[in-house]
């Protein structure tokens, strides 16, 4: 795996060969496909702002952690463009002490571009948003986003889709886990512009609670301008179920153990994907001591 460490608006590491950063840009070159992910990681930065362009014909993956133990405030603003044909693999990472976070992230999408993003939230009190437009003929998304808070963490993500271009596909699945005092508000918004046919739109919002003073709002909206397309959402909100409790607990687990493992298992999606051995203990750790 490539490491690419940003700290104070400058990179502070090789970059492999045929890259280019200039002008808070990063660009990756076209027709290429990487078989190693790019780790770009944005370091103690509490005024941060990056493009990243991949470019036609190019298939990467690549995992941008945003790391920081300062409590002050923190923002970012994050931009990736999918160029024709390009295929993106993309996780994003976000561990923040501050208590003032603001991460906003756009992405677009070109002809046939296809892109599948995962943000993992595990700030302590954060706004983050992942909007999404597909502007290209044939350009698809899919979206998964997990927020896990604790104590007095207070997470609001906001994920939109935007179709601005016929024949497109949007699917995005959030989950928010929330335990003792934390908050988590999931808003998910898919919409499909007129004119935009046959774009298809899915979107799943669930989240779940531990506690009784764990709040979790999900907010699943769509917006369609055009009739011949395919659309559907769908929102839960509760607890473990109790049969997948029992079940765990028959097995000789505690309630807490297998509440744990139930969690992991929505998060594993996520988990699968970190290939950096010490984010993917850091993550882990940092979960489970939310849960």
């Amino acid at each position: 795996m490539k490491d690419i460490i940003i700290q104070d608006h400058k990179v502070q590491t090789k970059l492999p060969k045929d890259f280019r950063f200039e002008n808070q840009q990063l660009i990756i070159p076209p027709h290429i496909h990487f078989e190693d992910p790019i780790k770009i990681t944005i370091q103690d930065d509490n005024n941060e702002s990056l493009d990243i362009v991949v470019s036609e014909n190019t298939s990467i993956k690549i995992i941008l952690e945003l790391a920081s133990a300062e409590t002050t405030p923190h923002q970012y603003k994050l931009n990736l463009q999918a160029k024709k044909n390009a295929q993106v693999k993309y996780l994003l990472v976000a561990e923040l002490a501050s208590k003032k976070g603001l991460v906003e992230h756009y992405f677009t999408a070109a002809r046939d571009a296809k892109l599948d993003l995962i943000g993992g939230f595990v700030s302590d009190i954060l706004d983050a948003k992942m909007h999404v437009e597909l502007q290209g003929v044939g350009a698809e998304v899919k979206m998964r986003a997990v927020a896990v808070s604790s104590d007095e963490n207070k997470q609001n993500i906001d994920v939109l889709i935007i179709h601005q271009a016929p024949n497109t596909i949007g699917n995005m699945t959030n989950i928010g886990i929330a335990n003792k005092k934390g908050k988590i508000v999931l808003n998910g918004v898919e919409k499909i512009e007129k004119g935009m046919k046959q774009a298809n739109a899915f979107q799943t919002l669930k989240g779940i609670i531990t506690s009784d003073q764990a709040i979790v709002e999900v907010n699943p909206i769509l917006l369609i301008d055009e009739y011949d397309v395919k659309a559907g959402h769908g929102a839960t909100i509760g607890k473990i179920e109790e049969d997948q409790l029992y079940y765990l607990m028959s097995r000789g687990l505690t309630q807490r153990e297998s509440e744990k493992l139930i969690i992991n298992g929505f998060l594993k999606p996520i988990i699968d994907e970190i290939d950096d051995e010490p984010l993917k203990e850091r993550f882990i750790h940092l979960v489970n001591s939310r849960i």
